[in-house]
């Protein structure tokens, strides 16, 4: 039962109808606050009517005795009922909720811009989508991801409700002054609603309540437009009472109102109810006996050092709250010759805790923060180089992708703030500017979005704060399911840095493009100075960075190179490339460099006495034969891949090679593979580097085609931030990504598409050959060894793997070293239909000891360890018990002499001649060599070539290791060819 204090009782019982109101309001209420279990805050501590009975003897002890007399009846009416009311709203059930959110034509309370709460629901559940890792793991005990589009209010899960006491405990004092004037709607009955109370008094006792989540300050217009006076309306002195119920709910930090009984039962699953239970365990006593009159004394116990912490900054923020309150109460009071006299009894809070050194005595822990932290700019100094790895052009591309995600901003922002014209233009603008001593400026100037002082000093100025993880950046540009409009280049907080890389000193010109002209900010900052001087100016929209050069090799190292011709005619010219600083390969923004230094001539590095540099004026604009398309563009040069999740588009593409020179001298250029994300160049990849070809899976290679795949250019559009880069944006970690997994069937699909557009039949054996060699040239798709990646057969062309040959039920391979002028006979006339036959490929450029690797490749024995270094040649894996071989008299004479070929394969071999020109040698006999022997024979007689050859085979085993091994190369053959 909510009682009442004595003082209160006493002013009360002048006015035995407010009285009568204030009891039957609280028997009214009892029931409802004891019994709503609040199902949305399963973990927090006591908010029963016992609750209610504590912060009214609270608030009646935090009266001064000079205040008793200045108090009516109807103050302290208002005031119980503020404290009825000031945590009610934490009280809703499942049904009122629904209500809440769902009813259309609630009249709201004029003077606080309070939007209707389906539309505070709305956006709440937008904004949840957007809960970082830290605010998951706050609310709900775990990382784990929202389902927000799950969520049905009338089938709540236990996780529902957590997040909707999210929502409530933001809202719970506006839900008290609506409780105070509308009542608590109740399903099937009448609304549970003060009782007696005419509209004023349930007016200002739901504001006072209301204003325990505001400051008192903050509700001076609401009293004042409605009622026309602040200190004292209808005898009631409102801004005091503020004072009094803040107060009382605050110190309200007590070890009875943490149920031990309740916690022996009760999981606590938030982290927020964990560390609430804790701070109201550790406070043992709370007393006014203390030498200070006006201060009362909290005696505490923190068992570890997150609630010494806390209670820490509790009692700072109680201290606040009484400062704050006095500051009130004398602005509003302090002229009254009657009511100066209201005042609390106590002024300050003293603690056990303020003596630490002592408190350390009795813990087992040392009571002070420490963590990870940086020493300011000495720290900064020294992280800047290495973190770049001193490399001047990055500076480049971190101002230049800053200066591009702001662009993207402000175009993302064209329709919804007036100051953008619906033809805006995005642009960036680089220029490199060398004096004659060596030094000089680089500037980098966007007409972006621009930066307000808030995102000057919160992020531009924290190291490792990005403004583009802030809710108001998210609230801007992602749409209500939280996926993120703009595609952005920064990631890690950490670009501006980049700038101090390049000069000590920068100069930074902004102004946010939703701000006045004259409301732009300049300052002048260096990374050693902790002391910024921001001054105001008149600034265009967006951001310039100016970064004061004094190190030569800055610009030694952004050099262009350019033709004597081209710097000696003293005119302003173009220059072809400059990779030093070109980083952005979009189209849009614009983003053009320029140049006006010295320059050696290309070739000439100053090394004579002559060769002295010369001063020219350039600019460049990149190639867009390089561009990646913008994000959502057709573009044919690329293709986009069919499943590029968890990322918006994946891109990619090969780029034609180039041929240069003439005559003799004419050669062919391999093009760079560029990996750009989000429109900035990350990578330049060559085939011969590891990095430069495609991750295959282990077993691709087990029994088929060993190959490889070099990596096209890539482009990812990731704006969520997803692609897993390092923090100096050099490497993409594919091994993290199933990127390659993605890309490999699609880019041999390209591939055989391709290669089908040239040869679609394969009829003839010449068509065979003339695959073999098309698909034995080097292109994207590498293939290593000697034997063609595909076999034929009577019927069909196959890729070589274990799991065709077993499909197409094959008993005999052939492997034939043919050149000279092809055969135009049928395939289908030379093969039985249980055979199948390979080519070499490439033998016109191997010499002896690739001859002699082919050799050992066809007599080893597949149980032996030299058969595992066949796979080197090429061959396949495949079990058989005898091979065979008919080769020129010249290939076994090459073969037989000393020492060539291991002894346990020659002791193996029986050879016989055929004739002048031809050897017949075979090893492993089951019984079938001479009938393999004839069929070498009748093969080469076939193929009617006056240059000597070779045709040797294999007598397959039944069973075949790896026939059931998936190759994705067979996959894509068939695929094309077959479907």
């Amino acid at each position: 039962m909510i009682r009442l204090p004595l003082l209160f009782s006493k002013i009360l019982s002048t006015s035995p109808v407010l009285e009568a109101d204030v009891q039957r309001s609280f028997d009214a209420f009892e029931p409802w606050l004891e019994q709503s279990g609040m199902p949305f805050f399963p973990g927090f501590t006591d908010h029963s009517p016992r609750h209610i009975t504590d912060v009214l003897n609270t608030a009646a002890s935090l009266i001064s005795d000079a205040s008793h007399e200045l108090l009516s009846a109807q103050d302290v009416a208002v005031l119980c009922m503020a404290i009825l009311l000031h945590d009610c709203g934490m009280h809703l059930t499942q049904d009122t909720f629904r209500e809440l959110v769902q009813e259309r034509d609630a009249v709201l309370i004029d003077g606080f811009g309070d939007a209707p709460w389906g539309r505070l629901w709305k956006d709440f559940l937008s904004e949840a989508k957007r809960f970082g890792q830290e605010k998951l793991i706050a609310i709900f005990g775990s990382s784990d991801p929202l389902k927000i589009d799950e969520i049905d209010l009338n089938n709540l899960n236990e996780h529902n409700c957590l997040l909707i006491g999210e929502f409530v405990r933001r809202h719970h004092t506006r839900l008290a002054h609506e409780i105070a004037i509308n009542g608590v709607k109740r399903v099937g009955g009448l609304p549970l609603e003060l009782i007696g109370f005419d509209a004023d008094l349930k007016d200002l006792s739901g504001l006072i309540a209301r204003s325990h989540g505001m400051s008192i300050r903050g509700t001076f217009s609401y009293l004042q437009d409605k009622y026309d006076i602040l200190g004292v309306y209808r005898d009631i002195k409102t801004p005091y009472l503020m004072a009094v119920l803040r107060i009382a709910d605050y110190i309200q930090v007590k070890s009875e109102r943490a149920i031990q009984t309740l916690l022996r039962v009760k999981e606590l699953r938030s982290p927020i109810s964990r560390q609430e239970w804790a701070a109201h365990f550790a406070v043992r006593d709370v007393s006014t006996h203390h030498a200070d009159p006006e201060a009362f004394y909290v005696h505490a116990a923190p068992l570890d050092v997150r609630t010494y912490l806390k209670l820490v900054l509790l009692f700072k923020d109680i201290q606040k709250e009484l400062d704050e309150s006095w500051a009130t109460l004398g602005e509003v009071y302090g002229r009254n010759a009657t009511l100066y006299r209201l005042g609390l009894t106590i002024r300050r809070i003293r603690s056990n805790l303020d003596m630490r050194e002592k408190f350390a005595k009795n813990v087992n822990y040392i009571p002070i923060k420490a963590g990870f932290d940086s020493s300011g700019p000495d720290l900064l100094k020294l992280l800047v180089g290495p973190l770049y790895n001193y490399e001047y052009s990055v500076g480049i591309r971190e101002l230049v992708q800053n200066a591009v995600d702001a662009c993207r901003e402000a175009e993302d922002l064209v329709g919804q703030i007036a100051n953008i014209e619906s033809n805006y233009s995005p642009e960036v603008i680089v220029q490199v500017e060398e004096q004659d001593d060596g030094t000089g400026w680089i500037t980098i100037a966007d007409n972006g979005v621009g930066m307000t002082l808030d995102t000057v000093t919160r992020y531009f100025l924290i190291a490792g704060a990005s403004f583009r993880n802030s809710d108001l950046w998210k609230s801007q540009h992602t749409v209500e399911n939280g996926e993120v409009r703009v595609i952005r280049g920064g990631r890690f907080g950490v670009g501006a840095l980049a700038a101090f890389l390049m000069g000590e000193e920068i100069e930074v010109t902004t102004r946010h493009i939703d701000r006045p002209s004259d409301s732009g900010i300049k300052f002048v900052a260096r990374i050693d100075n902790p002391l910024l001087e921001l001054n105001k100016c008149t600034a265009p929209a967006g951001t310039t960075i100016r970064v004061r050069v004094t190190n030569k090799e800055v610009f030694s190292h952004l050099r262009p190179r350019a033709p004597l011709s081209l710097l000696q005619s003293r005119e302003k010219f173009k220059l072809k490339s400059w990779h030093e600083v070109d980083w952005f390969i979009q189209e849009e923004p614009a983003v053009s460099y320029h140049w006006n230094g010295f320059s050696y001539p290309i070739g000439n590095y100053g090394d004579g006495d002559d060769n002295r540099p010369i001063k020219f004026n350039a600019e460049f604009s990149p190639d867009k034969e390089l561009f990646a398309p913008k994000l959502g563009a057709e573009d044919p040069r690329w293709r986009s891949l069919s499943q590029p999740n968890p990322y918006r588009e994946v891109r990619w593409r090969y780029a034609d090679r180039v041929k240069q020179g003439s005559g003799d001298k004419e050669y062919v250029l391999l093009p760079i593979n560029l990996v750009s994300v989000n429109g900035i160049r990350v990578e330049e990849l060559r085939n011969h580097e590891e990095r430069g070809n495609l991750t295959l899976p282990q077993e691709e290679s087990s029994s088929g085609p060993i190959y490889s795949i070099t990596r096209p250019s890539i482009a990812i559009y990731d704006p969520a931030g997803l692609c897993p880069i390092n923090l100096q944006r050099s490497t993409v970690a594919f091994e993290r990504m199933d990127l390659d997994e993605k890309i490999i069937p699609e880019v041999l699909d390209m591939y055989f598409k391709d290669i089908r557009n040239k040869i679609s039949k394969f009829l003839y054996f010449y068509n065979f050959m003339e695959l073999c060699k098309l698909l034995g040239r080097s292109g994207y798709v590498r293939y290593s060894g000697q034997v063609s990646s595909v076999f034929c057969t009577s019927s069909e062309v196959k890729i070589l793997c274990a799991s065709n040959i077993k499909k197409l039920g094959i008993k005999r391979i052939f492997f034939a070293d043919v050149y000279g002028e092809p055969s135009k006979i049928l395939i289908s006339d030379l093969l039985q239909p249980d055979e199948a036959l390979v080519m070499r490929v490439g033998n016109e450029g191997y010499g002896s000891q690739a001859a002699l690797s082919w050799f050992r490749a066809v007599f080893s024995s597949d149980a032996t360890e030299e058969y595992s270094r066949s796979r080197q040649v090429g061959f396949p894996v495949l079990a058989h018990d005898g091979a065979v071989s008919v080769m020129p008299k010249k290939t076994w004479a090459s073969a037989s002499e000393k020492g060539k070929v291991a002894r346990y394969i020659m002791d193996n071999l029986v050879v016989d001649t055929i004739d002048k020109k031809y050897f017949s040698i075979s090893a492993y006999d089951s019984g079938e060599n001479s009938f393999l022997i004839d069929r070498c024979r009748d093969i080469l007689t076939s193929l009617e070539s006056n240059v000597p050859m070779e045709v040797a085979a294999w007598k397959l085993k039944e069973e075949q290791p790896f026939s059931e091994a998936k190759s994705i190369l067979a996959d894509a053959w068939d695929k094309v060819f077959f479907q």
